[in-house]
């Protein structure tokens, strides 16, 4: 596993997880949220839900603010994971 950010045991107990998972590298720069056997994919460019339907208000609000806490570090480190399919790309000020 690539990534997992550390969650308070009270979330862990509950069944919450937060990770970049492995082989991922070619979708859309993104997190995982996963919650028993239900999972979200939350854009690391665009900071929404890559499913239709799916919302904040489904997620625990302890697991919401150990995201927004961590986010700088989430996306800081899917680009050190896949540098082939970072989130921003490096040459976005520069005409083609």
């Amino acid at each position: 596993m690539p990534y997992e950010l550390t969650l308070i045991t009270r979330l862990r107990k509950a069944g919450w997880k937060v990770k970049i998972r492995d082989a991922e590298r070619l979708e859309d720069p993104h997190v995982t949220i996963l919650w028993k056997y239900k999972t979200w994919r939350l854009s690391l460019r665009t900071n929404q839900f890559l499913e239709k339907g799916q919302s904040w208000r489904q997620i625990d609000t302890g697991v919401q603010g150990a995201i927004e806490e961590a986010w700088e570090t989430i996306k800081k480190t899917w680009d050190e994971l896949y540098p082939e399919n970072p989130i921003t790309s490096k040459n976005d000020d520069e005409d083609d």
